[in-house]
């Protein structure tokens, strides 16, 4: 199957244009190759190709041609990344690495930053893809300038900047199936001769994807900025962002899909399949309703100010950030209702020479975090209310340096201390089905326990991580480069009157890398070998806590837990592509081949009716004593097994050209692909959370008159229709059902675009 697929994408030449699809003016004359592209990667503007890191450039041209309007979709622009949505949470993985954070406890496993600042909650990738100058992934460890929780690496969006001196502007208008209408603009705007100013804004809908109305968007966003250059080495960017997320939501299907279509959650057809698995009524069931929503909105203020001090740049970002969360949601078979209000503020400075022998920076951070949440989980047998009270201080201190050894050789070391202090004050109550009670009538009325406890915390985790590299200048336009980093994910805190944090994650990683330009600067190719050790992994599952001490012993019950499961052993490589023969062609190729399995893993599984739960592991029983008469908890190994989001190859082909008319006008026809191996999606192991391979392709055909102010696009994605999940959940109380969430199906429209 695999290697059908393979042909069909040779057959195509399709995947990702990276940034270099819309470079930028020419330079020096040159008109048919490969343009530089600047990143600020290592917080400091820099050739992508002189950059001794492994990291990817998506430009914002393409993620406008992409459909690109929120995190999720950027799964098929980059090989290494897999985003996927919880609810109203976002999850990133690099690799394999990442979180399955769907709750107010979580945290990424891969830093985001907005324009330089860490956004820390789950929910924070939303409303802020528009107007941007470009998207940079950066694979593996950044523990040395990201700091915390950029074990699996970062993922930076860099918005477009007020430019002095220039009028000028835009406007994208999309519409589609499943009545999409997608529309952004920005305009610049001169104010003197040191000042500039730049508004934008976005609005994007669709109707749901599901049967039920669920997978649909209402994203609502605008972002205003004034930028002060004195010319005279002192400059500075305010930035104030709004963004709302509404509609019904996230939605899900019972596995195995039922039908042709995409039935949702709430569907007659998969509440019927559902309600008919074990246990049946009269145990008290929750079944999915189509009340499902979202009332999500997003603040942001931050100022980016630099000043020439002769011998560094400074610069110093303080931001604040407010993210107000409220949704109900049915995606994972039963219901999540959540209010949450999260605030958070950070300052970082940094200090960076401008040139020399020794290029490095040094800086400081500080961030504090204060999250406001209310929970509740109705899985029918079983119910959970959680308000919990939490606040995050992070410090830092960092420094990083590299040497030029000799006119083509350089080394680089840095170090990061980083101290995380966390707190909380959570209450929580369970309430599971215990038993009927009938007064007489025959009539049974359903009785639920209620173990009420309280959670605190009060903890540290500190940690060193370091960089040492070197890279060498085989050519003018060839690098090779090696390193060893390491980074750490901040330790996890949940819902439990024990033990109610894990560890910090650790991982290191060994790269050695390649970066050239052949051809008269036409060809491009990049490679990467990667090995990196995975530790004391962090996994966030429904699973057994400790809720209250009796004569008796422990008493458990199900929450949603982070604990330390395992180790893994990632190594692979990656070669990126792209040959550019005139100035009318782009080929570009990006292929990962990724073998990624757990040296061990185990957690603890929680079974409401004492049935051995489903897994694709070994499960054993334990003597543990569980919340209620019947029920059992249970060691799940599953040592040996696949990383979760983690496919063995992933393949990314594109293909551009050009034609141009008499009349001065152009057609440009361009086609990309992604081909991915099968890969797991929940740590479960079962055959209906196991996504098989698959090739999803997207087409466009557009037409620019005279002049390039105005265009017209005629695009479909996913022309196959390939049904793609994006996650997989397990019923908490139906052992064995899954309920998978997928990514879209075919869409198709036109897109007219304004420039002045």
């Amino acid at each position: 199957m695999y290697l059908k697929y393979m042909l069909m994408a040779s057959a195509l030449i399709a995947g990702p244009a990276l940034a270099q699809t819309q470079p930028p003016a020419p330079t020096g004359g040159e008109t048919t190759g490969l343009q530089d592209i600047v990143v600020t990667a290592q917080r400091r503007e820099e050739n992508l190709q002189k950059a001794a890191l492994a990291v990817s450039a998506v430009a914002g041209d393409t993620l406008v041609k992409q459909s690109v309007t929120q995190a999720t979709d950027l799964s098929r622009l980059v090989p290494a990344l897999q985003v996927a949505p919880a609810s109203s949470f976002t999850q990133i993985y690099m690799r394999g690495i990442g979180s399955f954070g769907a709750n107010a406890f979580a945290e990424q496993g891969v830093a985001f930053n907005l324009d330089g600042i860490y956004l820390s909650r789950p929910a924070a990738p939303a409303a802020l893809f528009y107007d941007l100058e470009r998207i940079e992934a950066l694979k593996g460890p950044q523990g040395t300038l990201y700091g915390r929780n950029a074990s699996g690496g970062a993922l930076n969006v860099i918005t477009a900047k007020p430019k002095l001196g220039e009028t000028s502007g835009f406007v994208n208008a999309e519409y589609g199936n499943y009545n999409a209408f997608k529309t952004s603009a920005a305009i610049n705007l001169p104010l003197g001769e040191q000042w500039a100013a730049r508004l934008s804004g976005q609005y994007a809908r669709h109707d749901g994807y599901m049967s039920d109305g669920y997978d649909d968007e209402r994203t609502g966003a605008l972002r205003g900025q004034l930028k002060f250059d004195s010319r005279a080495g002192i400059n500075a960017t305010l930035m104030l962002d709004y963004g709302h997320v509404g509609g019904k939501g996230s939605g899900g299907t019972i596995m195995p899909l039922i039908g042709n279509g995409r039935l949702g959650a709430s569907d007659p057809a998969v509440v019927a399949a559902y309600l008919a698995q074990s246990p049946t009524a009269p145990v008290p069931q929750i079944t999915a309703k189509g009340d499902g929503f979202q009332n999500n909105n997003y603040y942001g203020a931050a100022l980016t100010a630099n000043a020439d001090l002769g011998f560094a740049t400074l610069t110093v970002i303080p931001a604040w950030r407010k993210t107000d969360l409220d949704f109900q949601s049915y995606a994972s078979s039963f219901l999540i209702r959540d209010i949450e209000k999260s605030r958070q503020g950070s300052v970082e400075a940094r200090l960076a020479n401008r040139s020399g022998p020794v290029n490095w920076v040094a800086g400081v951070y500080w961030f504090d975090e204060h999250v406001d949440a209310q929970q509740g989980y109705d899985q029918g047998s079983n119910r959970l209310q959680i308000n919990s009270l939490l606040d995050t201080r992070s410090l830092a201190a960092f420094g990083q340096a590299t040497v030029t050894m000799a006119p083509s050789f350089r080394v680089t070391g840095g170090l990061r201390y980083t101290d995380d202090h966390k707190q909380q004050l959570t209450n929580f109550t369970n309430m599971p089905f215990v038993g009927f009670v009938s007064p007489g009538t025959g009539n049974f009325t359903p009785i639920f326990a209620n173990i009420p406890a309280v959670a605190t915390s009060d903890v540290h985790f500190r940690k060193a991580t370091w960089k040492a590299g070197v890279e060498y200048d085989v050519a003018p336009r060839s690098l090779i480069y090696a390193s060893v980093a390491t980074g750490f994910k901040s330790g996890a805190l949940f819902a439990a009157t024990g033990q109610n944090y894990s560890a910090p994650e650790n991982l290191t990683a060994y790269t050695i890398g390649s970066k050239n330009r052949f051809l008269d600067n036409r060809l491009q190719v990049n490679v990467e070998a990667f090995w990196w050790d995975y530790r004391n992994q962090q996994v966030s599952h429904l699973g057994p806590v400790q809720v209250a001490t009796t004569p008796g012993g422990p008493v458990y019950a199900p929450v949603f837990l982070t604990e330390n499961a395992g180790a893994a052993k990632l190594y692979g490589i990656e070669a990126e592509v792209l040959f550019k023969p005139t100035s009318d062609d782009l080929f570009t190729a990006d292929i990962q081949w990724l073998h990624a399995r757990y040296k061990s893993f185990g957690y603890l599984a929680y079974s409401s009716s004492g049935a051995t739960p489903a897994a694709g592991c070994a499960v054993t029983p334990t003597s543990r004593l569980a919340a209620t008469a019947g029920a059992a908890i249970f060691n799940v190994d599953c040592s040996g097994r696949p990383v979760v989001n983690a496919p063995d190859w992933t393949v990314n082909l594109a293909y551009e050209h050009k034609f141009a008319l008499k009349s001065g006008a152009s057609v440009t026809l361009g086609a990309d692909t992604r081909v991915q191996s099968a890969s797991y999606v929940s740590i479960d192991y079962l055959a209906g959370g196991r996504q098989g391979a698959y090739m999803a392709s997207n087409a466009r055909l557009q037409f620019e008159p005279a002049g390039g102010r105005y265009s017209l696009t005629a695009f479909v994605n996913n022309l196959e229709n390939t049904t793609i999940f994006a996650a997989s959940f397990q019923s908490p109380v139906k052992n064995g059902v899954l309920y998978n969430q997928l990514r879209p199906p075919r869409t198709f429209g036109v897109r007219a675009s304004m420039r002045f």
